[in-house]
């Protein structure tokens, strides 16, 4: 089982690199002003991406977890954190809420949740 849980957890992680690298892409694009045609469809286009890998790694996060023989709370607690920022994302893009689009914005993006998400997860890998 510890295979199992080995084989989503390393494709999460790529997934979730691969769909999280839209902002820091975007952030560096921004530099670069105006925006051509094409880059607005790419980063269009690549929102897309995001979102669906972020679905996708989400439901590897949690076979990984299921199967997973070990565990702690900061594990608990970036398993919390992608749940909430995954469903957040998802609500956000599809527009499932009406009048909360705003403040689904704003507790998204905030770069401070990002990287206390990614503290969570190495600080817990690493004290397994």
């Amino acid at each position: 089982m510890e295979e199992i849980s080995n084989f989503f957890g390393t494709a999460a992680a790529f997934l979730f690199i691969i769909a999280n690298a839209y902002y820091p892409a975007r952030a560096i694009a921004r530099n670069f002003t105006p925006w051509s045609r094409d880059i607005k469809l790419f980063f269009r286009q690549y929102l897309k991406v995001h979102v669906i890998l972020n679905i996708l790694a989400l439901l590897a996060v949690i076979i990984h977890a299921h199967y997973a023989e070990e565990s702690n709370i900061f594990l608990l607690w970036s398993f919390i954190l992608t749940l909430f920022l995954s469903i957040n994302g998802t609500l956000m893009y599809y527009r499932m809420t009406t009048g909360m689009q705003k403040q689904l914005r704003l507790t998204h993006i905030q770069p401070m949740l990002s990287i206390f998400w990614i503290a969570l997860i190495i600080v817990g890998h690493l004290i397994l």
